[in-house]
């Protein structure tokens, strides 16, 4: 375990005392912008700069990594007004600040902010064009004011009599990382000056790959031991907390800092793991934190001692690590167009959607088509056609209502990424091309998640089993039935629901037409491509689960479904992602996997994991561990995509939700994201309670 001073400063972090030092900015700049005549790009170096001259620097004594976020908002500094005069305006385009997108960090530690900034000045003097020197202006005065701030740390570790820190402060970020410890306090202070320019949701990517020079090198030299090292990671994983409640996101904890583990080397496609994959691992294990979400990238190949440490995580109810099977990831990247490098490459955004470290600038959340919705809308619309029904008419339906919700998607929900020119220093070529990444970045695809895929498919199966056995008559009574929200046909649901073939239990019929539905959207999401932006098909649900069956909810305008031929009553949560619908029988966890092994990855690529809730029952056993590595194994064999797992006690749940008091600390997985339970809304809640619980 940790020492008595780290114990403190984890118990610091969770019982919030970061609060204390927390004031807030009244200042509002939108008048004095407007006036200036700033374009976004200057507007967003203006408020960085504002951001790192009004933060306090907070220097405790006997800490060894410093930075807490003492200004609680980001005062307002444009509106639309000011968006509508510099970019395009059309109906159903938006415009956000960066997010869900993840720098590369290793620009960061080879270089140094002054270095970058020279690059910067260097290239000044080569342009003539007025657009290149705002952008590049616009870096240097943003690289300026992230450096004044590292000076303020610099004194106020001085004042602390903290000469450790003071040191690191006179180093980085402004030169490039020499020390393991240089590189972690480089990362914390950067990470969170991105967050002070207005950005969201940014992940930290691979940081076992970035890292570990600088660990290797410490290590052979002596400058540091192994257990030294798991000190200064475990201070700084405990630093990443001390922000979270102040990052935007759907509910606290929907912050973005994800790690991404393991996997392959870019160049040649060998195995990337190092001492270093292994304890990041340990040390999230220790500290039992929400933050960093940890990713592990796996393959048929990795070792089982690094599962079974993964297995000993996850034992631990954070929800994490996420799984994400190079085999299948890899290769379906590269048919949608990303190089094999790149590929290599991958990291996750915020959640599970992949993307590329420093090169994409993806919107990998569009939207989400509502399979359930698409199944009923043609179910309704093909009982209209008199006393048929015609099974190919239902199919092609089904089909034309995913295509109709996808442009709709991209018809209302265009969404644009807003300059931010000091993010754009840690994304490639981007003071050579003299361009802010929103407009320069190799990668600009458009995913779109694909939400309810069980409740779909046992829904469609339904209506096909119905018809086969029943006849129009049969189809009449569950269209009656259905839209009478089951009232009065209680034994017709209970059928519906215990005897009809379900995803989740390796039927082939059920799983048949989970295949379809994904099929079409691939078909979709192919159809409706251009050159410039590829539409990638996803299978999570995110938070949409939710929202896709609440017609109070406004911002989703995807068609909201009411009950569902499955059995499943109108308001109703769908399933997560990819996992079984909530109250049916299932056989087992690996049915679970077969069932979803169908889908075909190689077009479904945006991301969505299969989602597995297990009983604290499993690690029970002394193999529980092992059995539990060999799931993940079974998992990888079959062909998966992403897995995610996570261990609940519903009577815990049940207890924290009667005593929110005495739980603050329960975490789990909420959706591609770890939080605190007793913070989520209600409705978040009571989806997690419902979910299945497996066994091994």
């Amino acid at each position: 375990m940790f020492s008595e001073r780290l114990s403190q400063l984890r118990d610091f972090t969770q019982q919030r005392q970061y609060q204390q030092f927390r004031t807030e900015i009244d200042n509002h700049y939108t008048k004095l912008l407007d006036k200036t005549g700033y374009n976004f790009a200057q507007r967003s170096a203006f408020i960085l700069k504002e951001m790192c001259q009004t933060e306090d620097a907070v220097v405790f004594p006997d800490e060894r990594i410093a930075f807490i976020r003492t200004k609680q908002n980001i005062p307002t500094y444009y509106r639309g007004k000011s968006i509508k005069k510099e970019f395009p305006q059309k109906k159903g385009i938006s415009y956000d600040t960066f997010h869900n997108v993840c720098p590369d960090y290793e620009i960061l530690l080879t270089n140094g902010l002054e270095k970058l900034r020279e690059e910067v000045l260097s290239e000044r003097k080569k342009t003539k064009k007025r657009s290149e020197k705002i952008f590049l202006d616009s870096v240097s005065s943003s690289i300026l004011a992230v450096l004044q701030l590292a000076e303020k740390y610099h004194k106020a570790a001085l004042i602390a009599n903290n000469q450790e820190v003071a040191d690191l402060f006179n180093r980085v970020p402004r030169y490039p990382a020499q020390t393991f410890h240089e590189g972690l306090q480089a990362i914390r202070f950067v990470s969170a000056a991105l967050y002070l320019a207005d950005t969201y949701q940014l992940g930290f990517g691979r940081m076992d790959q970035y890292l570990y020079p600088l660990y290797e090198n410490d290590i052979k030299t002596g400058k540091i031991s192994r257990e030294e090292a798991k000190e200064l990671l475990a201070e700084f994983f405990i630093s990443l907390n001390k922000d979270t409640d102040l990052y935007r996101g759907v509910q606290q904890g929907d912050n973005g800092q994800s790690v991404m583990l393991g996997g392959c080397k870019p160049s040649d496609g060998t195995s990337a793991v190092n001492d270093l994959t292994y304890l990041i691992l340990e040390v999230s294990k220790d500290l039992k934190l929400i933050d960093p979400k940890i990713n592990l990238r796996i393959d048929s190949n990795t070792p089982d001692d690094l599962l079974e440490l993964g297995c000993e995580l996850t034992k631990c109810g954070l929800g994490f690590p996420q799984y994400s099977n190079d085999e299948v990831v890899i290769p379906a990247l590269v048919k949608k167009g990303y190089s094999l490098e790149d590929a290599r490459n991958y990291t996750v955004a915020a959640c599970w959607e992949f993307i590329i470290p420093g090169k994409g600038m993806d919107v990998v959340n569009q939207g989400a088509v509502s399979f359930p919705y698409a199944v009923d809308f043609a179910f309704e619309k093909c009982m209209k056609k008199g006393n048929s029904f015609n099974v190919d008419s239902f199919r092609k339906q089904i089909k034309q209502s995913i295509k109709e919700q996808v442009k709709n998607i991209l018809l209302k929900r265009d969404i644009r990424t807003l300059p931010c020119p000091f993010a754009s220093v840690f994304f490639h070529n981007t003071i050579q091309q003299r361009k802010d990444a929103s407009q320069c970045a190799k990668y600009n695809n458009i995913g779109i998640h694909g939400a309810g895929s069980a409740n779909g498919a046992d829904a469609l199966i339904a209506i096909l089993k119905t018809f086969e056995t029943k006849g129009f008559s049969g189809l009449k009574e569950l269209l009656t039935a259905k839209n009478a929200n089951f009232k009065g046909y209680e034994q017709l649901r209970t059928y519906l629901q215990d005897e009809m073939p379900k995803v989740g239990n390796a039927k082939t019929e059920v799983d048949n037409e989970l295949k379809f539905l994904f099929d079409c959207f691939a078909d979709v999401a192919d159809e409706l491509s251009t050159k410039q932006r590829k539409l990638r098909a996803g299978s999570g649900s995110a938070m949409f689960y939710v929202w896709l069956v609440d017609p109070n909810m406004t911002w989703a305008f995807e068609p909201k479904v009411n009950a569902t031929a499955d059995g499943r009553l109108s308001g109703e949560a769908l399933s997560t992602s990819l996992a079984p619908s909530h109250g049916i029988k299932v056989n087992g966890v690996l049915s679970v996997l077969k069932s979803y092994s169908v889908i075909d990855y190689s077009r479904i690529m945006n991301g969505g994991p299969i989602t597995i809730e297990l009983s604290p029952s499993v690690f029970h056993s002394e193999d529980g561990i092992k059995k539990l590595a060999q799931l993940i194994k079974y998992f990888v064999k079959v062909g998966n995509q992403q897995l995610q797992l996570n261990v609940l006690d519903a009577s815990v749940l049940e207890e924290a939700i009667a005593h929110p008091e005495k739980h603050r600390n329960l975490i789990v997985r909420v959706w591609g994201w770890s939080g605190y339970f007793t913070e989520l809304a209600p409705v978040y809640q009571q989806h997690v309670l419902n979910r299945h619980k497996y066994t091994l």
